[in-house]
């Protein structure tokens, strides 16, 4: 969202991380006033669409509801260049302003619900994720009562503080994530988050930035053109447009995987002292061997729990045979058969095999080219288009 100030800079009406106006400079130009509209008017469009397009078609799990409805609520941010326009010049304009710098704040804590809903799928219900909106409700009354700016500078420094700790409880639980997902599942494509941690680190990042800017009374954008205010404007609509785009995209296909509870077996033979380990029946009955005559590995979708039931084996039992035994997580097991099946594919590919390399890293397991890319290249040394050119 755009913010407008006046021409003398007040830090308390310098919006983290966006642009800034005059008034003055807004009423002197009808035209750029009437293309910052039209730009603002588009990508609130656009978010609206993308919104709609959500609710409608992707609401199973709740963190594809809350983002659809952020999305309205960020949606009803760019209003503001229209208010603007039409009551710059009005002697409420100042507080007018302000009010909707906070709301754009009340848009940051709906992101802030979208994240933890998807981070913590399971554990926080809908009306406990709005918790994190009250504050800033609560400001919102406060400033339009009290018309305080320092309520603004308090919401600043209170996001700046809250976007850190949930940064850090984040990143932290994303990496138990990770560790989880490598035990339990054979591809980690549509379940990882680690993209969400990359995107609300630079989030912070620019936030932080911004904070730092508008403290020491300067803004990178505040300038006297209103061509130059034209152009950030409208870089900061299409960016927002672009990366809502993008996390629409990669929701869409997130999954929500939750381990099952084990099976209620014991091992009696544990209990009663008998030095044999628990997975010897395993190694007896030589499951690397079945699984690669069977092809298991070949399901993109291949869980430890539905490997185990393949097997006629508890769950907990495969995965204590696959730390201990072959000292490796679920997913590098897994992906070994794959790679091994790929490189058999690409050894026969002068005999005959006309497949090609897309449609090998398919018929080994992987779900995605680009993870077979990566996954070829730190197992063998080297791409598969180098291994075939090696075997030439």
């Amino acid at each position: 969202m755009q913010c407008v100030k006046n021409q003398q800079i007040d830090p308390f009406d310098l919006v983290l991380g966006q642009k800034s106006y005059t008034f003055a400079d807004m009423n002197s130009d009808f035209f750029h006033i009437l293309l910052l509209c039209f730009v603002s008017g588009f990508t609130q469009c656009a978010l609206i669409a993308c919104s709609v397009f959500m609710y409608k078609k992707h609401r199973d799990y709740q963190f594809q509801r809350v983002f659809a409805a952020v999305l309205l609520l960020h949606s009803f941010g760019f209003m503001n260049n229209f208010v603007v326009a039409a009551c710059g010049s009005l002697p409420f304009s100042d507080f007018l302003n302000t009010l909707l710098l906070l709301y754009d704040y009340l848009i940051v804590g709906g992101y802030m619900m979208f994240v933890v809903s998807l981070v913590f799928p399971s554990r926080f219900k809908t009306r406990q994720l709005l918790l994190l909106e009250v504050p800033y409700l609560l400001a919102i009354v406060l400033f339009a009562v009290t018309q305080n700016h320092l309520i603004y500078n308090v919401v600043q420094f209170y996001t700046l503080a809250a976007s850190f700790a949930l940064l850090v409880l984040l990143w932290i639980s994303i990496k138990k994530h990770t560790a989880m997902l490598r035990d339990n599942v054979g591809d980690l494509e549509h379940f990882d988050l680690r993209w969400c941690g990359i995107l609300i680190t630079l989030y912070f990042i620019v936030q932080l930035v911004w904070a730092l800017e508008s403290a020491s009374q300067k803004n990178w954008f505040s300038v006297s053109s209103a061509e130059t205010n034209l152009l950030f404007d409208t870089l900061y609509c299409f960016l927002t447009i672009i990366v809502m785009w993008f996390v629409m995209q990669k929701i869409i296909q997130q999954q929500v995987f939750i381990v099952p509870d084990d099976e209620k077996e014991t091992n009696a033979e544990s209990k009663e002292g008998v030095s044999v380990p628990f997975y010897q029946s395993l190694v007896d009955n030589n499951i690397d061997g079945i699984i690669r005559d069977k092809r298991f590995y070949q399901d993109n979708t291949l869980t430890l729990q539905k490997l185990a039931q393949h097997l006629s084996t508890n769950r907990q039992y495969l995965s204590n045979y696959i730390n201990q035994e072959k000292h490796v997580t679920f997913y590098n097991y897994i992906n070994d058969f794959r790679l091994e099946e790929a490189k058999s594919l690409l050894d026969s590919k002068g005999t005959g095999n006309r497949y090609s390399l897309e449609d090998i890293s398919m018929m080994a397991g992987f779900n995605s080219y680009a993870t077979f890319l990566r996954s070829f290249k730190k197992k063998f040394g080297q791409t598969p288009s180098q291994y075939l050119g090696a075997k030439e």
